[in-house]
């Protein structure tokens, strides 16, 4: 759109990818070393019988039976997706991810070194990235390299410390704690130019990058439960540093509005009514979906002379944020179809059968809170 700022959407660089998806393989396939903890040995009686079981998710994907694939799923069917599809959307989100970090809120800064991020009215605070819909992983993945990319390239001195939220409406307690452990583990595979943890004390400090997971449906979450969720609140203290306060900087929709949307209009649409008034001024909402008809939605059968409506999902949102919700958003960015294509000559990702890494086409959307 001619009405958008210009985004840097490039790949992370390659060695990073590649200790991403290391990290996805040590948190997930019973093979790998130790456990999600990273200090006991896995018992030998730990399989995972990847191929039936993502056979299966796509039989449930292709029929929309999410509440099989997802909700009703258990701990192993929720690792096999991961393995094979959060692993590789990381790698894509991650470039998105980086070029959004470029137009988030800045903390201030005015040198206290016991706040790990900037100062706002006397306390330290952080910034908070929800990820609705992003128990998987994929989101939670991308952001610590990310953060880990910033944090050696010092294009962002003084960052503020980042929580990452997952909310999601199935239990992805046990991916989350996997993944948060790998993210953080020692005995990750490396490269010669990429030291093992993604997230370790050389660069970001532990604290600096954490992780949650919160279960929830969010078209039917309480008023309360959407403040806590997206609005300001304390976050950390010690006995060495002021009490840290949580600002949700970005809040993301990846390839899950569309289904939202599909689920209830009127209740995905309050929902982000609802959201943007618990978000401050300067916070960025990011929508990445399926492009063109893949994320539109058909409402009436054409029976009895009724004509089917279609409504684009680019459509309803910029209804709802820019029209009913008028003088609270400002479209940053937007583009209807870009690829994302693997490195499939110089990546490794030997999880198993059927768990290959796939190239990724989505459309963009991105929007600033504005206003009061």
């Amino acid at each position: 759109d001619d009405d958008t700022l210009p985004l840097d959407l490039s790949p992370l660089p390659l060695r990073l990818q590649q200790l991403l998806l290391n990290t996805f393989k040590r948190a997930l396939l019973p093979s790998s070393p130790n456990t999600a903890n990273g200090t006991e040995p896995r018992s030998e009686s730990e399989t995972l019988d990847l191929a039936p079981l993502i056979q299966r998710l796509k039989t449930h994907l292709y029929n929309r039976d999410f509440a099989s694939a997802f909700t009703d799923a258990g701990e192993d069917a929720l690792r096999a997706y991961a393995l094979r599809w959060s692993a590789g959307r990381a790698l894509g989100y991650a470039g998105v991810f980086r070029g959004v970090f470029g137009v988030l809120p800045r903390g201030v800064d005015d040198g206290r070194s016991s706040c790990s991020g900037g100062w706002h009215k006397g306390r330290c605070t952080r910034r908070r990235v929800v990820c609705v819909g992003g128990g998987g992983g994929a989101e939670i993945g991308a952001l610590a390299a990310v953060w880990r990319d910033l944090a050696e390239s010092g294009s962002q001195p003084g960052e503020p410390g980042v929580s990452v939220v997952a909310v999601d409406v199935a239990d992805w307690s046990g991916v989350v704690r996997r993944l948060d452990a790998s993210l953080h583990g020692a005995d990750v595979a490396a490269s010669a130019t990429a030291t093992a943890a993604l997230v370790h004390a050389g660069h970001a400090g532990t604290q600096g990058f954490r992780v949650g997971f919160r279960r929830a449906d969010v078209l039917d979450l309480s008023d309360g439960d959407i403040g806590a969720i997206f609005g300001d609140e304390p976050a950390h203290s010690t006995a060495e540093a002021e009490e840290e306060l949580e600002s949700t900087a970005l809040v993301t929709l990846m390839f899950t509005l569309n289904e939202l949307f599909s689920t209830s209009m009127a209740k995905a649409t309050g929902f982000l009514l609802r959201m943007t008034d618990s978000l401050q001024p300067g916070a960025v909402l990011l929508v990445v979906d399926s492009p063109g008809s893949y994320s539109t939605l058909r409402l009436g059968k054409g029976e009895g002379g009724e004509q089917e409506r279609r409504y684009p999902m680019k459509f309803l949102l910029d209804h709802a944020l820019l029209s009913v919700a008028r003088g609270k958003w400002e479209r940053v960015f937007a583009q209807e179809s870009r690829w994302w294509r693997r490195d499939a000559a110089r990546l490794r990702y030997d999880v198993g059968p059927g768990a290959g890494l796939e190239d990724m086409r989505f459309q963009i959307h991105v929007y600033r809170r504005v206003g009061r």
